[in-house]
């Protein structure tokens, strides 16, 4: 809870200042589904950015940010900046879809039938080449064990072991 409640008040703080650059994500393994769901949260004036400098489109005039015009090309830039490995081996993710909420944007990823693993690794360079001081807050969520971290640039990566 007392990390929820951080998030939270980083939100706050960087939405009325925004000197600073930071998204969070929630990789949560659903055992009963057997799939790994991920939530991140960033900005929107950011990802619209990173968008337009990488595609040339201007997500920002858009109604539908998960139009067929604009999906692939969230879904492009998403996978080539995410990856996750179980004992060492690759997965690819599945881009569902994005929303819009209070200068937000939430976008949901999902890897399913995903095996037993002992070992995770997780790269998130999501902005990286944007903003020099941009921060990926990392939160796994695996049954009862709850781990969390901060990516930057000059660590885009890191491993957990259950």
């Amino acid at each position: 809870m007392k990390k929820i409640s951080l998030l939270i008040t980083l939100f706050v703080i960087y939405g009325f200042s925004h000197k600073y650059y930071v998204s969070t994500s929630l990789y949560d393994f659903k055992q009963d589904s057997g799939s790994l769901q991920i939530t991140i949260r960033v900005f929107q004036d950011d990802f619209t950015e990173i968008i337009k400098k990488q595609y040339q489109v201007d997500i920002s005039i858009k109604n539908d940010i998960n139009s067929s015009d604009i999906q692939p090309k969230i879904s492009d830039y998403l996978l080539s900046n995410l990856s996750i490995y179980l004992d060492n081996n690759k997965y690819d993710l599945f881009y569902l879809g994005s929303e819009l909420k209070n200068e937000m944007i939430i976008i949901y990823l999902e890897l399913e039938d995903f095996p037993e693993f002992k070992s995770i690794e997780l790269k998130n360079t999501i902005l990286f080449d944007l903003f020099e001081k941009q921060q990926n807050i990392i939160h796994l969520k695996k049954g009862v064990n709850k781990r969390s971290f901060i990516l930057r640039k000059d660590v885009p990566n890191v491993s957990f072991e259950f």
